[in-house]
């Protein structure tokens, strides 16, 4: 299961690599799980690819540290599209797939892996041209492990 989840995180960052410059960003981000049995705090890596003007295509991998005996590494790829409200700040709604794999040890060896869907919303704060901070919130419908997972991040336009 651990080289699926590496092979679909390769397939999914090297799509960016073909953008034109200004239209691919790349970051990271802190994240919170929040489920009515656990909760843990979460790393991550995000890709934007601008596909037309504000309508883009984003990919990001999670992993969710070890917190009351559960740990999940997530695969997600979603599309998002940019509504300016005024100068300084875009909210988007956005709406994907994810791929969910689950752990109870402390090995990071997936017990299980499955297939789910998100939906949520966010905004962007452009620090500059190269620069922007985001701040998304998405619901992961996966079976028995649907979550609510507010995310912080920052993004840099290669």
């Amino acid at each position: 299961m651990k080289k699926l989840m590496m092979i679909a995180c390769m397939m999914l960052l090297s799509t960016a690599m073909f953008a034109e410059k200004g239209d691919t960003w790349i970051g990271g981000g802190l994240s919170y799980g929040i489920h009515s049995d656990y909760k843990n705090f979460g790393i991550g890596v995000k890709g934007q690819y601008e596909i037309l003007d504000n309508f883009r295509a984003d990919a990001q991998v999670d992993h969710f540290f070890l917190h009351e005996g559960v740990q999940i590494s997530d695969v997600n790829v979603n599309l998002e599209y940019a509504f300016p409200v005024s100068d300084a700040i875009n909210v988007y709604p956005l709406a994907g797939l994810a791929l969910v794999g689950h752990s109870g040890n402390s090995f990071g060896f997936l017990n299980s892996l499955k297939v789910g869907f998100n939906v949520g919303a966010g905004a962007e704060l452009p620090v500059n041209d190269k620069w922007k901070i985001f701040l998304d919130a998405k619901y992961q419908i996966v079976e028995d492990w649907g979550r609510f997972i507010p995310t912080i991040g920052v993004l840099v336009a290669l």
